[in-house]
């Protein structure tokens, strides 16, 4: 029998937590529980939870989350605002933070590739790597990745026609989001970008902590 999904609800506001005790137990996922940012930091690294669902806090939810992105034992957690969601909103996203998400990189620069790969992996991704984008589309037919992460600059077919060919393929059931990674920082090259359907259009170069909070925006607003 598959082990039920472990939640830490982290909030010191009373009705929100009597309420989450209640509906996540409920809907069968196992249940802990923080009244502040530090002990959720504490659970969160000893108890390794699934997912961490945040609530109303006195404290800066911002500073928590960047504090849980740096420490390695909990950087790939998926984190959860309630917000002003309602149940099934929350819900909604537990169960789609739980689905270990495809992520395929094209970029030519091998080591690049590779860095990339690595930081993805660690923050819970399932990771492919491509350096051409012939190879980049066979790979989205028949892998069926969540996100593409697609250099500018790919041989064989450059990152533009590789966007241009997924959207005009009408055999193509399935196309991933895209992020765009590039030297070129040009009006122009973004307009184009973004004419052919990259949700993002990242500069190079950029830090590992940028580029993990634009996959995880495109992956999951």
């Amino acid at each position: 029998m598959q082990p039920m999904a472990k939640i830490l609800l982290v909030t010191n506001n009373t009705g929100v937590m009597s309420a989450w005790q209640t509906i996540l137990p409920g809907n069968g996922y196992e249940l802990d529980v923080a009244l502040s940012g530090h002990e959720a930091q504490g659970r969160a690294a000893s108890g390794h939870p699934d997912a961490i669902l945040v609530g109303p806090l006195e404290s800066d939810v911002t500073l928590f989350e960047q504090q849980l992105r740096h420490n390695e034992a909990t950087a790939a957690i998926p984190i959860i605002g309630i917000g002003a969601l309602d149940r099934e909103q929350v819900l909604a996203r537990i169960r789609a933070a739980l689905v270990r998400r495809k992520i395929l990189i094209a970029e030519d620069d091998r080591q690049m590739a590779a860095v990339l790969a690595v930081l993805l992996e660690k923050s819970g991704y399932s990771v492919r790597a491509v350096h051409d984008g012939a190879e980049a589309l066979r790979e989205v037919k028949s892998w069926r990745p969540d996100l593409l992460v697609l250099d500018v600059m790919l041989p064989l077919l450059d990152g533009f026609h590789v966007c241009q060919s997924m959207n005009d393929d009408l055999s193509l059931d399935h196309v991933p989001r895209v992020i765009i990674v590039s030297g070129r920082a040009s009006d122009w090259d973004q307009n184009l970008g973004a004419a052919c359907g990259a949700e993002q259009y990242i500069v190079k170069p950029f830090s590992n902590d940028f580029f993990l909070q634009k996959v995880k925006e495109t992956l999951f607003n």
